[in-house]
């Protein structure tokens, strides 16, 4: 079996043993007979196990950096994986031997289908909590729970308010490294050309949603004023767009611009649809005192069914490894890393 990890060091090859194992699991577990809801079925066949490799060759790649920045033994490590679905990083911090493992997800359902996961391989979790940042945080420290590494892999594009999530951790859980991966790299044309189209194609389906909840809900207000506040509300959350059509109704206040870029987001839900944000945006909502953000680029799969992607993934790999100049270029996908100084850790 190709490697999950270059490096060769204690922890490295921890990690290379234990994902080689996962691997293997996860290719004898019986998803028909799990239980599963039929969308975690879907989710996870879709999104995980048909790039099985890949999906825990990342979870390798964050786990390794993390704890090697964290400077403590695997053993004493306290970790979350927050927006932590069905993937695999959880379960294989939890095979390393980490401390503690918080599995974090805000449907109850993605709680009771990653439990449903482990279980089948006969791992457990210590702690699933169900719940947005806020909530969770305060479940952590009820229980005093004091996380060394707060993880996630492809959850903050979707966060309606970065800034809070940030801030939230700062105040709640000051030691913890925040190590996150996100596909929406701004600095990759591909890639940011693909999540413009994407935003293009939501927003009609976005616009059209707004739309009909302001013309429902303020069925006195004239059509024409109805497509302004649909238009103008882009990026604003249900309660939120409510607020903005009642001020213009008693002020004549139309909404100002809500979001970065093209950016959109699901009205109902709070959620972005891929916010694709300039680095320096990144950095300043996760700017607080005494802490470093740092931004690395990815790398690509090399695990593709067709050999001249894998190919082509290997070239860019190099290539990314050459200078973060270029990885930001043409990485798929980039590492934001909030890290405390060290007086702050110790």
């Amino acid at each position: 079996m190709d490697r999950f990890l270059p490096h060769k060091d204690k922890l490295g090859e921890l990690l290379q043993a234990k994902a080689e194992q996962l691997f293997i699991l996860m290719h004898h577990i019986d998803i028909e007979s799990l239980g599963l809801t039929e969308h975690g079925k879907k989710y996870f066949l879709g999104s995980h196990f048909k790039r099985m490799f890949f999906s825990i060759q990342t979870s390798a790649h964050l786990l390794y950096n993390s704890i090697n920045l964290s400077k403590k033994e695997v053993k004493d490590i306290v970790i979350m994986d927050y927006g932590a679905g069905m993937g695999s990083l959880y379960i294989l911090a939890k095979m390393i031997g980490c401390k503690q493992v918080i599995h974090n997800d805000i449907l109850e359902e993605w709680k009771n289908n990653a439990q449903l996961l482990a279980q089948a391989i006969h791992i457990d979790v210590d702690e699933y909590i169900v719940g947005n940042i806020e909530d969770t945080l305060k479940v952590l420290e009820e229980k005093k729970i004091v996380c060394d590494i707060i993880t996630s892999r492809n959850v903050v594009e979707h966060i309606y308010k970065l800034d809070e999530y940030y801030k939230l951790i700062h105040q709640y859980q000051p030691k913890a490294i925040i190590y996150s991966s996100t596909t929406a790299n701004f600095n990759n044309p591909a890639m940011n050309l693909q999540h413009v189209l994407l935003h293009n194609k939501l927003e009609k389906i976005f616009l059209q949603q707004r739309t009909d909840f302001i013309r429902a809900s303020f069925p006195s207000l004239d059509e024409k004023v109805v497509k302004l506040l649909a238009t103008s509300t882009r990026g604003y959350e249900r309660s939120e767009v409510t607020d903005c059509v009642n001020n213009y109704i008693s002020k004549g206040i139309v909404p100002v611009k809500h979001y970065y870029y093209t950016n959109t987001c699901d009205m109902d839900y709070g959620v972005w649809a891929e916010n694709l944000l300039p680095f320096k945006v990144h950095k300043q909502m996760a700017a607080a005192p005494n802490t470093i953000c740092i931004i690395k680029p990815g790398f690509w799969d090399t695990h593709y069914q067709k050999p001249w992607k894998n190919a082509m993934g290997a070239f860019f790999n190099q290539l990314i490894a050459i200078t973060p100049a270029i990885g930001f270029l043409l990485a798929p996908f980039i590492y934001i890393i909030v890290l405390p100084q060290q007086e702050t850790r110790n």
